[in-house]
């Protein structure tokens, strides 16, 4: 039984340091300095802003319609849809300008 255990304390706490390696070795786009603040990034950013206000109003959207005691699947599979599309727009416009995409939030 103790045996299990401590196997058991030891695969996990592997895992978990592996995860924080992985993790901090693999270090973001933006950290690396491909998304700093060049005229290219603002005006992706200026022109995106009202996509990404359209994307956070409907998400917001979402996240309500689950708060609700009747679920509308029809309004969900809808309200995904059209967030899938802002997406799409959004990878446009940053395709446009050369922008990663880790920087198109």
């Amino acid at each position: 039984m103790k045996k299990n255990m401590i196997a058991g304390i030891a695969l996990a706490l592997g895992m978990l340091s592996v995860g924080a390696v992985s993790a901090s070795a693999a270090g973001s786009c933006c950290i690396d300095g491909k998304c700093s603040d060049e005229p290219t990034v603002q005006q992706f950013k200026k022109e995106a802003a009202a996509l990404n206000s359209a994307l956070k109003a409907k998400d917001i959207e979402l996240r309500e319609l689950a708060g609700y005691s009747t679920y509308d699947v029809r309004k969900q599979d809808a309200l995904e849809e059209e967030i899938k599309e802002i997406k799409a727009k959004i990878s446009v416009v940053g395709e446009k300008y050369g922008i990663p995409a880790c920087c198109r939030v």
